[in-house]
């Protein structure tokens, strides 16, 4: 089904003329005019980079062209051409596609314009190959009720954000990662206008999930992106453990451009959206070591010393195994490219009676997403940096007769503590909105200090080499726990090691 499922649902929530009070900002490109609501101002839509079109698709973000007037920032913009969707985000919600949707979003409290306030930067999930910030899940608004200001921002996806062909290449730009170059251009963009908002540019926090996690770990490496941000958090990253070579990439990229007829920048650059968008780059063979936004893979970032020393919240879910449902098999490749050792760490998560076909399941789910977070955090901790480690099992509870489990971006609708009609998935519980409140509060808090824990939360310890303890948000609560899963980890840690 097409992706094209998501947004006039949102629109008329936010759209009746009775709650747009009009609140206006000025930004580097002109005036803006956002929506008021319940103390909380919305400005969606806001152009951060010229539409990436004709001569500027497949180049680098160039700066936005200034606009006379005042610019409506009402309604997010078009969502990033992109492959099809199996469901939609939310309950009837619609949002155009478009090559044009360089756009971003901005939440903040009423009146805030004179303060300097922390700064959360979004940046959503997808495999690199889907997703957009118009997704109702990713509202900012329950951050913003605590003094924080959001951003999120669309970036270009599959082969439209991630294609180096040698004709494309322009002197003195970077080259083939144009979707990580969006996101490193809305990070300018914040540092040159948030404080119009009432934002603090040297208290930026950029988090993400997925491949918005991914990106967050290549930024915290890329020369490109040093000193825009401050924090990072990562949701269910994985390795980043492969970049495609830059000579790979440019041999994949002319072996099709032949096929589809275009050997040069002007061929290419003609081609239909629909053409370009029927060869989808698939993950992980996504990001690119150009040497210039990314020069290794993130493992090889932290070994080298190359990566950013900065507070870093990491962790992943206890049912990532759910990502199987788009790799058949995987997790029977997995187990078998490690022969006889993948074969001893099966029987291993077999010893508490759990059956073949879930263990093998739970060993790619581990593999990954659980272990990347716990090496992560032991490396951050080996350098002294600031790190905090976590697992999230909660299911909401009128979900656990039929959920096994926390699967992957199952956390993002608590992050963000999205609970209203809009969005719901689920009926919520008191259990559900005490779980959603507190995380909520855990990533605020990280954001304004860089230390997740206050306001009589359960105290969350930092993770160390010794401690080595993670914060478990689970269906009995949120509490400490030292050495998660350590046998089973490090066994498959050892068995996977290259």
């Amino acid at each position: 089904m097409r992706k094209a499922m998501l947004m006039s649902a949102a629109l008329m929530a936010i759209a009746a003329p009775a709650v747009w009070a009009g609140p206006k900002v000025q930004v580097d490109a002109g005036t803006i005019e956002g929506v008021s609501a319940a103390g909380i101002d919305r400005y969606l839509g806001i152009p951060y980079a010229a539409p990436p079109v004709g001569e500027l698709r497949w180049r680098a973000p160039q700066s936005p062209a200034p606009w006379s007037g005042t610019l409506e920032a009402r309604q997010y913009g078009p969502d990033c051409v992109q492959m099809d969707m199996d469901s939609p985000p939310g309950p009837g919600f619609v949002n155009p596609e478009s090559e044009d949707c360089l756009y971003l979003n901005v939440w903040a409290p009423e009146n805030a314009a004179n303060k300097k306030l922390p700064v959360m930067v979004w940046i959503y999930g997808g495999a690199f190959i889907m997703g957009a910030s118009s997704y109702p899940s990713y509202d900012g608004t329950a951050f913003a009720k605590q003094d924080v200001i959001v951003v999120s921002m669309n970036y270009r996806v599959g082969r439209f954000g991630f294609f180096a062909h040698p004709e494309l290449s322009v002197p003195g730009e970077a080259t083939g990662n144009f979707g990580l170059m969006d996101q490193i251009a809305a990070l300018k963009w914040v540092q040159a206008n948030i404080a119009a908002f009432g934002g603090d540019a040297s208290n930026v926090t950029i988090f993400g999930e997925s491949a918005g996690a991914s990106s967050v770990n290549f930024l915290m490496a890329s020369p490109a992106a040093k000193g825009l941000f401050h924090k990072a958090i990562a949701q269910s990253g994985g390795t980043n453990a492969y970049v495609k070579p830059l000579d790979k990439a440019h041999a994949d990229a002319v072996a099709w451009g032949e096929k589809v007829g275009a050997k040069s920048a002007e061929d290419l650059r003609k081609l239909p959206a629909a053409t370009v968008l029927g060869a989808p780059v698939i993950a992980p063979e996504t990001v690119i070591a150009d040497g210039q936004i990314v020069a290794k893979s993130t493992p090889e970032a932290y070994l080298a010393g190359e990566i950013a020393d900065i507070p870093y919240l990491v962790g992943a879910n206890d049912y990532e195994e759910s990502l199987i449902k788009w790799l058949p098999g995987a997790e029977k490749k997995l187990i078998e490219s490690l022969g006889p050792k993948g074969e001893a760490v099966v029987k291993l998560y077999m010893a508490d009676g759990t059956s073949r076909e879930v263990a093998e399941k739970r060993v790619w789910g581990e593999y990954a997403m659980t272990l990347p977070a716990r090496w992560r955090a032991e490396q951050s901790a080996k350098s002294a940096g600031k790190v905090w480690l976590y697992r999230f099992s909660y299911v909401p509870e009128t979900l656990r007769a039929t959920t096994l489990g926390a699967g992957h971006e199952n956390e993002i609708e608590m992050v963000f503590d999205i609970r209203n009609s809009r969005t719901a998935r689920h009926d919520w519980t008191a259990a559900d909105l005490k779980m959603a409140s507190s995380m909520n509060r855990y990533w605020a808090n990280f954001a304004k200090t860089g230390n997740p824990n206050g306001d009589s939360l359960p105290q969350w310890p930092a993770y160390t080499v010794k401690s080595r303890t993670l914060m478990h948000f689970g269906k009995d609560g949120i509490a400490p726990v030292k050495d998660f899963a350590k046998a089973r980890l490090d066994a498959l840690e050892a068995a996977t090691a290259k």
